[in-house]
């Protein structure tokens, strides 16, 4: 744990955000970023911010910035096509798991 701060609550309800918005869950990002997800929750929870190579996994888990997490902005230094590389993965995931579902109801 790093520290206590009003600010974390930005952090975490950016964190929150992206995980909404990407459809995916708190334990998938606290398990792909190497956190135990009691301690990713308890995180959240308590107001606290994650050590800085913490976030920068939980940063990575989600395709976006430790900056963006931090702030809710980020310089305009990625051209489109570089941010629709980073989201590839994870469309493709979703594209996958859209395929399996609509299999079982043919």
């Amino acid at each position: 744990m790093c520290c206590m701060n009003d600010d974390a609550s930005i952090f975490w309800e950016n964190v929150k955000n992206e995980i909404k918005s990407q459809n995916t869950t708190h334990e998938w990002v606290a398990k792909n970023s190497g956190i135990s997800f009691n301690t990713f929750q308890g995180w959240i929870s308590k107001g606290i911010y994650p050590r800085v190579n913490e976030a920068i996994r939980i940063a990575n888990s989600l395709n976006t910035s430790v900056e963006y997490l931090a702030s809710g902005s980020v310089q305009d230094n990625q051209n489109p096509i570089g941010i629709i590389y980073q989201h590839l993965p994870k469309i493709q995931e979703h594209l996958e798991y859209i395929k399996e579902a609509v299999k079982k109801f043919r």
